[in-house]
């Protein structure tokens, strides 16, 4: 369950008496700049709680395709363009970027366009990415964070209303939020980010129950 912004509004009215100067339009672009922040601070904790996915089929080299709408990066752990074996299984390593004109087995981004290279054969991938957060545009729209951090939620509207009015306890209330964001952040389940080291030993490797191996 999550928080919606009309809960919040009503905590925010407790909690400074009177937000009558605070229209729906100005309360939907404090709570937008919010909503923003914390999903920023979350995807960078766990990615996993936001990746979404997309298909891609490619049959020749360079082979240029739409993002998905709502894509913003792969920057994060666990994201980017992962090939499919034969049995429609994810491989282990996602592709590496390339560059325009290359012909290594990869991809760039350009635009709103992925541009696969080095793909000579009938190949799929698996786009695992972090998507764009829409902005809140109704009292019914929901925060990013789980429906047991309220307090955070009118915490941080709170400093939004005051840098909105330039009102001079921003500063306390900026440390405030802040204590409660590190609590919030310290108790967020984390997925284990685990990968493959690859030795030096050798030139070529296989990998055998998911141990490198070298030969």
């Amino acid at each position: 369950m999550a928080t919606t912004v009309t809960t919040i509004q009503d905590r925010l009215s407790n909690r400074l008496k009177d937000i009558s100067d605070v229209t729906n339009s100005v309360l939907f672009q404090m709570a937008s700049d919010l909503n923003q922040f914390l999903y920023n601070e979350m995807f960078g904790e766990d990615p996993e709680r936001f990746i979404t996915t997309a298909s891609y089929t490619v049959t020749s080299s360079p082979s240029t395709q739409a993002l998905p709408v709502g894509f913003r990066d792969t920057t994060e752990w666990g994201c980017g363009f992962y090939p499919l074996d034969s049995n429609g299984n994810p491989e282990r390593f996602s592709l590496k970027p390339t560059g325009f004109g290359s012909q290594e087995y990869g991809y760039y981004i350009t635009g709103t366009n992925v541009v696969f290279t080095g793909v000579n054969a009938n190949k799929t991938f698996t786009l695992r990415y972090i998507p764009v957060l829409a902005d809140i545009t109704a009292l019914s729209d929901v925060f990013v964070t789980p429906d047991e951090n309220k307090e955070l939620l009118t915490e941080g509207m709170v400093l939004y209303y005051y840098r909105y009015e330039e009102d001079p306890r921003e500063g306390d209330q900026d440390m405030r939020f802040k204590r409660l964001l590190d609590l919030f952040k310290e108790g967020l389940p984390k997925s284990p980010k685990v990968f493959v080291i690859p030795s030096q030993i050798g030139s070529h490797a296989t990998v055998l129950n998911d141990i490198p191996v070298y030969y």
